[in-house]
């Protein structure tokens, strides 16, 4: 980014944690290794808040939960860099959450082809759109595929329980706060879809 050589740009794709929480979940076998690895990799230094409960309650979604307390704590030091970008970053970053791309792929595509100053072409517009007209919301990890988009905007919401949501929110309400993803209040709240949680977000 320092290289004037170099245009570079940086693209950063987010995505609500409890979503990425509950696709770990539910490919937690598939992951097992890289799930380790991640809280292996935590800065020894800091005492994790959840870490005495775990030990207490291990259960099977512990790696993949655990995993997501570093995943955020990562991601929230990048978007507070972005917040206040230093003089060789600004203008080179764009973060994108994946709930806008699904929910308007034409426009958020629009935005991110006109931030590295590219046009989009009629046929990248239609695979967008097609991507997200799907019939249905795939549950096979690891497979890319056309997606009712309003499905694959909500399915964490009947996959995690309502214990399992406010963990992902203990471990990443930073991050949650600055992409504005807000966070549920009661197990209502969780299994109502007519209340969007979604917010402005601060980036």
């Amino acid at each position: 980014l320092r290289d004037p050589a170099l245009d570079l740009k940086v693209i950063h794709l987010v995505r609500d944690p409890r979503a990425v929480a509950s696709s770990r979940l539910r490919s937690r076998h598939g992951l097992i290794r890289e799930s380790l690895q991640v809280v292996r990799s935590r800065d020894p230094r800091r005492a994790a808040p959840s870490e005495p409960r775990a030990r207490r309650e291990p259960g099977p979604d512990y790696h993949a939960l655990g995993a997501m307390e570093v995943i955020c704590s990562s991601t929230a030091q990048a978007l507070r860099t972005a917040l206040r970008a230093p003089a060789w970053l600004r203008g080179r970053y764009l973060a994108v959450r994946y709930e806008d791309l699904v929910a308007e792929p034409v426009r958020t595509l629009r935005q991110v082809y006109g931030f590295v100053n590219l046009a989009v072409s009629a046929d990248m517009e239609r695979f967008a759109l097609n991507m997200t007209s799907g019939r249905g919301y795939s549950s096979k990890p690891f497979v890319v595929s056309a997606r009712n988009a309003s499905q694959a905007l909500s399915a964490w919401r009947a996959a995690l329980s309502f214990q399992q949501v406010k963990q992902v929110e203990e471990f990443c309400h930073q991050p949650m706060a600055l992409l504005g993803y807000e966070r549920v209040g009661s197990p209502e709240e969780l299994r109502d879809l007519s209340r969007t949680l979604l917010a402005k977000p601060r980036l």
